[in-house]
């Protein structure tokens, strides 16, 4: 038997690399369009290099959780960021609405998802992801409405964080 040689080991390699992509890419699309923003949802994961070699839906909405998180937590940092330097009392009280919504979320609601996504306690992540896009939802609420503030200063964080969270229910409502 004469040996494997390695131009031709590496084009095999790369052969089956690139269909094990394509599968990722089909099971993104896939597992997105059971999603209200399939758009939204499959960007977000294939920006994630674990989404091309996601094995199945509840390793696609794992990421998707872990994506909700980091936004939270930047959304976080831009609130403390805000409050550090706002003269104004009404804005202040609404960043501190907001701040205490995002520690929430950050500190409690999506790791006590994900635990219980890992557990296959579908209902229980579904609810505690509920409750983490009620909480962008006040803040952004507090923050757009009344004299104080024209228009929201976090408005594009907010709304990400609103729609991560529900393609990340809807996309743990269809495991189970």
């Amino acid at each position: 038997m004469k040996p494997v040689k390695p131009l031709a080991a590496f084009l095999v390699l790369f052969v089956l690399h690139q269909s094990l992509s394509e599968v990722g890419a089909d099971l993104i699309a896939e597992t997105c369009a059971k999603t209200t923003n399939p758009d939204l949802c499959a960007t977000s994961l294939r920006s994630d290099p674990r989404g091309a070699s996601a094995k199945d839906a509840k390793a696609l909405t794992h990421i998707m959780y872990d994506l909700v998180l980091s936004n939270s937590k930047d959304t976080l940092a831009q609130v403390q960021k805000l409050l550090g330097g706002s003269p104004d009392p009404g804005l202040t009280s609404s960043l501190t609405i907001c701040k205490s919504g995002y520690d929430s979320i950050v500190s409690d609601k999506i790791p006590n998802a994900l635990k219980n996504l890992d557990s296959s306690s579908y209902v229980t992540a579904t609810s505690l992801m509920s409750d983490a896009m009620f909480l962008a939802q006040i803040c952004e609420r507090t923050l757009s409405t009344g004299p104080a503030v024209p228009k929201s200063p976090l408005a594009d964080e907010n709304t990400k964080v609103i729609n991560l969270s529900d393609i990340a229910m809807r996309l743990t409502a269809s495991l189970g």
